[in-house]
């Protein structure tokens, strides 16, 4: 096997080291696909009541839903230029985290109704 792989690198490294950042890349994205799916397939991980830390992108995955929907019902911008969390727009919007909690329990009551 090292043999093997002596031979490789003397007659093809461009195309070992393609190959083994190509094997690497994969073995990364697999972990963190894997991990992800863990995550949030954990009940406790779902549906969870508002906090200042969250941002849109992780309350979008806790709720089931699409990002698009709740940047409307949180009233956001649709294109923003950075990750904001709950504490930053409920800064701008001189609103409360139980409003926004009321506005996303009632979005998602009517979800369910249709």
């Amino acid at each position: 096997m090292l043999k093997r792989l002596k031979k490789l690198w003397r007659g093809h490294k461009l195309l070992l080291i393609a190959f083994m950042l190509a094997a690497s890349l994969t073995i990364a994205f697999g972990l963190r696909m894997l991990l992800f799916g863990i995550y949030w397939s954990d009940p406790n991980h779902q549906n969870q009541p508002l906090e200042g830390w969250m941002t849109p992108r992780y309350v979008a995955f806790s709720y089931g839903l699409d990002r698009q929907d709740l940047r409307r019902v949180l009233e956001l911008d649709p294109t923003p230029l950075a990750r904001e969390t709950l504490r930053d727009i409920v800064k701008s919007q001189n609103a409360t985290l139980d409003a926004l909690q009321k506005r996303l329990d009632d979005f998602v009551a009517s979800r369910a109704v249709e």
